[in-house]
């Protein structure tokens, strides 16, 4: 082997190994993903909003969880007729 081929291969080794270095930016990693979270909480109205209304929901029994679930499949067994509107289009007629 020529000393050019053994310079060649021992770069490439170096190089291959650089992969394997630990990452040079240890505080871009401490901050990796502040900048979504910072833009979502800037989307938010009222970041509150859940801990005050946390209490306005009405509470469903078993009962009527139960009948709405029913009526939702009925819906789907039988659906209600579609209604039509006729406004003439293709009467043919003037």
């Amino acid at each position: 082997m020529t000393a050019i081929a053994k310079s060649s291969i021992a770069a490439a080794c170096l190089l291959a190994l650089g992969g394997c270095a630990a990452t040079a930016s240890p505080e871009w990693d401490a901050r990796f993903g502040a900048s979504a979270r910072a833009l979502n909480a800037q989307q938010l109205i009222d970041p509150a909003a859940p801990v005050k209304n946390a209490q306005a929901q009405a509470r469903a029994d078993g009962r009527t969880v139960r009948e709405a679930s029913e009526r939702q499949v009925e819906s789907y067994r039988s659906p209600p007729p579609a209604s039509v509107i006729s406004i003439g289009v293709g009467t043919g007629g003037n």
